[in-house]
């Protein structure tokens, strides 16, 4: 919706890092908390950077299904306890979680998120029913890999079903704690995952190796869209704090916490193809059309008007993340964006529910009225 980028020729090499890649299969699923080249069909690389309270860190997500289940490992870079959660509605709400940790033995959690930021508490403290099947896991020293089994549909009201083929959204997080109890303090973030079906090696030898490279190269347009989507991150960001410092209304602080980590994230992309962020004041871009769109919605005054300007802000972020994903063949930057579109599409959902909660429909305003009413449904 915003961004006016031309194409160019040039490319830029990332510094070896990797994003999602996919595998043959070949071992035999083992909960021991090592994990095999070939043990799991499809892996993701997720980073989160050095902020205010956290450390950084980086966990690889490795999974694989069958007709009936999801194997899946967890390796991250703490000493502490690792967690993903599937399918939140908003940022931590609702979301289906697993923690683990590796204290001598290892343990895995089957957990449910009751708020936006917790907390996620055992199932069967709920009502519900523990549906880890089988788990296991090691301690490295740097790091620690949890490895566990459970139904694709458990049949519990706190697990959410998850289906072949599907594209899951995901939040993620690190402590450097072993107690479940402890808040995350090294990293934290989200992502999607694609639940698909185990490849055979006749499909995999028939991929060209394009398909399977870990490490892409990034074209001069991917290099314009990070930089873009970093400063649409930025404006978000601004307006939300601009927005909470005048209505009072913690629903903005949240988010602007939440536009942060999007900045971050975009970042330290950025970094990894050996880019810079600029130096830019609140409020202020070198971006013609968002300080336009930025100036616009900031000069509305109202409480009901701000809420109304924030989504209709994060429409425009979901059109310009479909857009830059779909004009990029690289790997490690889809990754990152769709966390960031899993994001967007979340603070979208807490805008228009604030809004009903006001007694206040929201309309669409750039966003056709299928994919609103898809996101908005949705969790």
């Amino acid at each position: 919706m915003i961004a006016l980028l031309f194409l160019f020729s040039g490319c830029i090499q990332p510094e070896g890092q990797q994003g999602a890649t996919e595998s043959v299969v070949s071992e035999e699923w083992q909960p021991d908390g090592i994990v095999g080249g070939n043990e799991y069909s499809h892996s993701l690389k997720l980073y989160s950077p050095t902020r205010q309270g956290y450390t950084g860190g980086a966990m690889t997500v490795s999974w694989k299904i069958d007709d009936e289940y999801l194997y899946m490992a967890l390796n991250g870079s703490t000493r502490g306890w690792l967690a993903i959660g599937f399918e939140p509605a908003e940022w931590m709400k609702d979301a289906d979680m697993v923690l683990g940790f590796v204290d001598g033995s290892a343990r895995v959690l089957d957990e449910y998120s009751t708020g936006n930021y917790g907390p996620h508490i055992n199932d069967t403290m709920l009502g519900g029913t523990d549906d880890i099947l089988e788990y296991g896991g090691k301690s490295y020293g740097t790091h620690n890999v949890v490895e566990f089994r459970r139904k694709l549909d458990t049949g519990d009201r706190f697990d959410k079903v998850l289906r072949p083929g599907q594209n899951v959204s995901i939040i993620w997080a690190m402590s450097g704690s072993m107690d479940s109890g402890v808040k995350h303090n090294i990293a934290y973030g989200e992502g999607v995952i694609y639940l698909g079906r185990v490849q055979s090696a006749a499909r995999q030898s028939s991929q060209s190796p394009s398909q399977n490279n870990i490490t892409q190269n990034a074209t001069q347009n991917d290099a314009d869209w990070m930089l873009f989507i970093w400063k649409e991150e930025k404006a978000a960001r601004d307006l939300y704090e601009s927005f909470y410092e005048r209505t009072g209304l913690t629903l903005f602080l949240d988010l602007m916490r939440s536009e942060q980590n999007h900045m971050d994230q975009i970042q330290a992309l950025m970094k990894r193809y050996g880019m810079e962020t600029p130096v830019l004041e609140r409020g202020v871009f070198d971006n013609q059309t968002l300080q336009s769109i930025y100036n616009d919605l900031l000069s509305i005054s109202s409480d009901d008007g701000a809420l109304r300007a924030a989504a209709t802000f994060e429409e425009i972020s979901i059109l310009d993340l479909e857009r830059a994903i779909a004009e990029t063949g690289n790997k490690e930057i889809i990754d990152v964006y769709s966390g960031l579109l899993a994001g967007s599409r979340k603070h979208l959902r807490s805008y228009v529910r604030t809004l009903e909660n006001r007694g206040i429909k929201y309309t669409p305003v750039y966003m056709s009225r299928s994919e609103f009413e898809g996101i908005v449904s949705a969790a």
